[in-house]
């Protein structure tokens, strides 16, 4: 008995010891001011960042994941807005939007923001573009204000009542979860996108690294992480079938988050929904194929915001 309670003595000193260098080597990023193209609203007393393409007609909002930014999109803003006007924004608590606390980071606590902020800038009616986390902040803000969205997009899309891989149940646990988001440093963030998130890592630059873990420096990022995984799927039975209106479920063949399957599934619960399936892709398709990606959101949207 004594050796075990040694043994775990040890073993959390090194955790501790571990998680005190990662904090003093980890030089904290103040968030920058914004660069052409780029513009900052203020939502309810929060600064949001967002990237933009200019267009005519209907705007269309992109959503990113859980950890990434607007950045994530900017291969394919433009090229899959099918001429529209494009608006990546970060949510709070990510990229180079305010990281407000105490503040609600959870998926409906995201997606109310996001209406509010389509409030800010008189954005009547909007296309919705969701990756992961991104899906499902989507989803919720389509069904709370269903005339507010003429179109959506899921991109390998989380959903409040989807079942989550086991690295990210691991961070629901208190305490558990605080320790391993401590251990979210530069070569971890490369190693998630090379061999979880992109089909082929060799297709992962340096430049999409820099995005992410630029972020993750910003102070509250881990905090705001944290609590959007710890999102509660109570109250949104049923979701799936409030949404009515036009939806391109798209997904990654290769995804290793989110399975193909669970598009299949949020295709057949959505009513007028259509699947599209990239081979070669993994979960972050605008990324990985910003290509084939344009061309099927872009002819989805052209078809969609037509009516």
């Amino acid at each position: 008995m004594g050796c075990l309670v040694r043994f775990l003595g040890g073993a959390l000193l090194l955790v501790a010891l571990a998680i005190g260098a990662r904090r003093l080597l980890e030089r904290p990023m103040a968030i920058p001011a914004p660069i052409a193209g780029e513009k900052d609203t203020l939502v309810r007393g929060v600064r949001w960042r967002s990237r933009e393409a200019d267009g005519t007609g209907l705007p269309v909002v992109f959503v990113h994941g859980l950890l990434s930014t607007s950045a994530s999109w900017k291969r394919a803003l433009a090229p899959s807005s099918a001429g529209h006007p494009a608006v990546a924004v970060d949510l709070p608590g990510f990229g180079f939007s305010d990281r407000p606390w105490p503040h609600d980071y959870t998926v409906g606590g995201q997606a109310e923001g996001l209406l509010a902020y389509l409030d800010a800038r008189r954005f009547d009616r909007v296309a919705l573009v969701g990756n992961s986390l991104g899906g499902a902040v989507c989803l919720v803000a389509a069904a709370a204000r269903p005339a507010r969205v003429a179109a959506l997009v899921l991109v390998g899309s989380a959903s409040p009542v989807s079942s989550i891989p086991w690295n990210f149940q691991l961070l629901r646990v208190p305490v558990l979860g605080e320790v391993e988001m401590e251990f979210l440093i530069r070569p971890v963030t490369e190693a998630a996108l090379r061999y979880r998130l992109f089909a082929r890592g060799e297709r992962v630059t340096r430049e999409e690294v820099d995005d992410d873990w630029s972020s993750v420096r910003v102070p509250g990022t881990r905090r705001a992480a944290l609590a959007a995984v710890r999102s509660s799927s109570r109250g949104y039975e049923g979701l799936l079938e409030r949404i009515r209106i036009p939806t391109l479920v798209l997904w990654g063949k290769q995804d290793r988050i989110l399975p193909p399957e669970e598009g299949l599934r949020l295709a057949t619960e959505i009513p007028r929904a259509r699947l599209v399936v990239l081979p070669d892709t993994g979960h972050i398709p605008q990324e990985e194929t910003p290509e084939e990606f344009s061309h099927a959101v872009g002819q989805f949207l052209e078809e969609a915001l037509r009516r």
